[in-house]
């Protein structure tokens, strides 16, 4: 059993801050490997790391601060709650080979998947819960995400789901 409530986290939008410091470690990242090599990575990849270059370092400081502010307000919010159940994405999956769902002005794959970083931000546990078919007849699921420490009660809760839900994957998933 469990005590279902909806609320909307009170919480400041940390997309920006997250697209700072993910950028901006990706520029790292490509920073050790030779410019020849580049060619052959992913261009989203080169992309993002590109813009991270172009970022100052008032700019990542900024970021980090706000991550700080982000993972306070998170820890707060979760010494009332167990979990917080987001959708995984804002839309139905597309088709394996595109970086971005055809049809759709997305910039980068950050657009399209915006319930993920927030929690990469403040390294809280979550989970990814197949919960049935779109229109599409893709996957579509469910993101539990608990305290800090607290993975045993995320995949409690993500096993309690899917013995409520029985995902049946498409043919040819």
């Amino acid at each position: 059993g469990a005590i279902v409530e909806q609320v909307d986290p009170p919480v400041p939008d940390p997309t920006a801050s997250f697209e700072v410091i993910w950028c901006s470690a990706d520029a790292f990242l490509l920073s050790q490997i030779s410019t020849e090599k580049h060619a052959l990575m992913d261009p989203g990849l080169v992309a993002m790391a590109e813009r991270g270059r172009a970022m100052s370092a008032v700019d990542v400081v900024g970021a980090y601060a706000m991550r700080y502010d982000f993972g306070t307000v998170m820890a707060i919010f979760f010494e009332k709650y167990d979990l917080l159940v987001t959708p995984q994405m804002p839309l139905e999956a597309f088709e394996a080979g595109h970086t971005l769902p055809p049809g759709r002005k997305l910039k980068n794959w950050m657009d399209w998947s915006p319930f993920t970083p927030p929690f990469n931000l403040t390294t809280q546990p979550a989970c990814s819960v197949p919960v049935g078919l779109g229109d599409e007849g893709l996957p579509v699921a469910m993101q539990i995400v608990g305290r800090h420490f607290e993975e045993p009660t995320v995949l409690r809760a993500a096993r309690a789901v899917e013995l409520r839900l029985p995902f049946a994957a498409p043919p040819g998933y």
